[in-house]
């Protein structure tokens, strides 16, 4: 059954937002800011977690200044029919940008470390098929899985990032190292990519219970996210040193393996490891395709009855354009080039103008 469920907690959007931020970006990061910025690069990790907590509040602010309608009618208000148009076409584009790269990379990593013989397209298809049938039932059934998903993947993680935490030699942090002004930038940039999942709060607003509790509620996930990756950076930093973490493909997975269990009947840790991004990539994909297709409905005035022809259309497209990048390697430097200059746009310039907007006086275009 094709199911509108639209109410959520504010802890079933905690939840929502935190598995939709720790995607697979989350793997590479270390390694990027090792590269960018040396030791320093837990500093810059910290001080960039820091720019997007304060950030997050604007799409939140945006909400509360202009409570009534959708994303559609706060871009047509503010810009115009014209050119909110192209904004929303803009922002559409960007889900599927995250969408595809999301799906790509993930289907790459579980292919190169689980399932060597399977093809990239099958994995594809499975962990689409999960996403869809999650967004297909709605908003509540997605913050419900969310709910639920959080504590199981969250408590193992959290067990394994103590023991390498035990285990670790901390010599290799030490002289302690402060950023240049261009680092803590460019590190701006790549952390970006971590909170892109905020850019689902352009349309989430509308089906909170308790939306004047909203801001509170996403500053505090933010922050959780911004320590948590501190952390695993940091960590990585000490386990390998920053000539070694900068040289590693994917080194917060390569650190947690490190870590073995004396008495645990576990043989294929990496499985397990695994399980908390398959968790958060099946969430962040299905906010993709849920409010994509939520997008489309309302940018071409449709009855949300439609939103089941709209999503199909969303499944078909992120998954034709995940095959755009040739491999692992062409997905990951895509996502680096234009990822940060979209979440730039649409977390920070957009939401500003809208509030701008907002305090003008300005009305969305119901």
């Amino acid at each position: 059954m094709f199911a509108e469920n639209r109410k959520i907690s504010l802890r079933q959007l905690q939840a929502l937002l935190l598995l939709d931020c720790f995607g697979t970006t989350v793997l590479f990061l270390p390694a990027e800011l090792a590269h960018l910025s040396g030791r320093a690069c837990w500093v810059v990790a910290l001080l960039s977690g820091a720019v997007f907590v304060a950030l997050s509040l604007l799409l939140t602010s945006v909400g509360k200044r202009l409570p009534q309608g959708t994303v559609v009618d706060w871009c047509r208000g503010c810009f115009g029919n014209f050119f909110g148009t192209i904004v929303l076409i803009g922002l559409a584009g960007k889900l599927l940008l995250d969408g595809m790269l999301e799906l790509r990379v993930f289907s790459e990593i579980i292919c190169r470390s689980m399932l060597p013989t399977t093809p990239v397209w099958v994995i594809s298809l499975v962990v689409l098929a999960v996403a869809g049938s999650l967004a297909a039932q709605g908003t509540e059934c997605r913050g419900r899985t969310a709910e639920i998903l959080f504590f199981l993947v969250a408590i193992p993680l959290a067990v394994i990032l103590l023991a390498v935490a035990i285990s670790s030699k901390y010599h290799r942090i030490l002289p302690l190292e402060l950023p240049s002004i261009s680092e803590i930038g460019s590190g701006i940039a790549a952390m970006s990519i971590v909170f892109q999942g905020l850019t689902f709060l352009y349309f989430i607003y509308p089906d909170l219970k308790r939306p004047t509790r909203a801001p509170s509620a996403v500053l505090k996930s933010s922050a959780l996210t911004g320590l948590v990756v501190t952390f695993m950076v940091f960590l990585c930093l000490a386990v390998y040193g920053e000539g070694v973490l900068s040289e590693k493909l994917l080194p917060s997975l390569q650190m947690m393996e490190r870590v073995s269990f004396t008495g645990v009947f576990l043989t294929r840790q990496d499985v397990l490891l695994l399980w908390f991004w398959m968790a958060s990539v099946s969430v962040f994909l299905s906010g993709t395709l849920f409010f994509g297709s939520l997008l489309g409905v309302q940018l071409f005035r449709q009855q949300e009855t439609k939103r089941k022809k709209w999503l199909w259309v969303w499944l078909g497209a992120v998954f034709a354009a995940s095959f755009l990048p040739g491999n692992l390697s062409a997905a990951y430097h895509l996502r680096m080039r234009l990822a940060p200059f979209l979440n730039l746009l649409y977390l920070v310039i957009v939401p500003l103008i809208l509030l701008l907007f907002a305090g003008k006086g300005g009305k969305a275009d119901v």
